[in-house]
């Protein structure tokens, strides 16, 4: 497994020749940290990436004919990050995104040629106000996008999420997928900003978009077989958080997470 870790802005990689990394420091506090991650072949990385008040630019790009997996385990406070992906031609990317502190993003997806697809999967805690931005980008025929979002927000967690999806005139054969979903456990405000912005018509495209809470059939189920009302949510939590994630590291980050806030 390739290896990136950020603390502030203090950078240490171990990775293969499959993966490159450049790093270009803020001079000033006006200035935007830059991290480039270049992938040249089939790997997985792990990214780990912490900072407190600043500001930073991710650069994803991807060379043709890869397949990659990205877990990527974020903890900003007051930091703002703009993530972009360039995907290159017959390249699939899976993007596996663990977060547990708020945060204000731009996630941008070129699908730069033929054959060019990613899926992205964000598990998220929120306890405070966070705005997440997507822009996905169909450049070329017979691109795939899937973004599936599983939030949970809890004490004074505040989601809004926009995930807009763009397919020109032309761009044929497309397959372009949102799935949303929030589940609030506080009163505070929510909102799934979903949007599909199509102009051609041999397409697919869906988004689908919840808020909402766990069923009180599901929690009464659960206490009809014994377990506890706390116990019965995290266990509720975890099927929610932990669906799609394979990755056994990341599923335990996940346990540690739900534990730490629902004690």
């Amino acid at each position: 497994m390739n290896k990136i870790t950020v603390v502030e802005e203090q950078v240490e990689t171990k990775v293969s020749k499959k993966v490159s990394v450049f790093v270009k420091p803020a001079h000033d506090i006006f200035e935007i940290a830059e991290l480039r991650i270049q992938i040249h072949k089939n790997c997985d990385i792990e990214f780990r990436f912490s900072a407190h008040d600043k500001k930073w630019k991710v650069i994803v790009e991807v060379d043709p004919n890869c397949q990659f997996h990205l877990y990527l385990y974020q903890n900003l406070v007051q930091t703002k990050v703009q993530y972009c992906y360039q995907i290159g031609k017959m390249s699939q990317g899976t993007v596996y995104k663990l977060q547990n502190a708020p945060s204000k993003e731009m996630v941008e997806v070129h699908l730069q040629a033929e054959g060019a697809s990613i899926q992205y999967f964000l598990k998220d805690i929120v306890t405070g106000k966070e705005t997440i931005d997507y822009y996905i980008y169909h450049d070329a025929k017979e691109t795939n996008s899937s973004i599936k979002n599983n939030i949970v927000s809890k004490e004074d967690g505040s989601e809004t999420i926009q995930v807009s999806t763009f397919i020109p005139k032309g761009m044929k054969g497309c397959v372009a997928n949102q799935n949303n979903r929030i589940i609030s456990n506080n009163e505070k405000k929510n909102e799934i900003r979903p949007n599909l912005y199509i102009e051609e018509y041999d397409v697919e495209a869906n988004h689908s978009a919840l808020i909402g809470r766990f069923s009180k059939e599901e929690l009464f189920y659960l206490q009809s077989r014994g377990i506890s009302q706390i116990d019965a949510t995290k266990l509720l939590l975890q099927g929610f958080l932990k669906s799609d994630i394979e990755n056994s590291k990341m599923q335990k980050e996940i346990e540690r997470m739900i534990k730490k806030e629902w004690r």
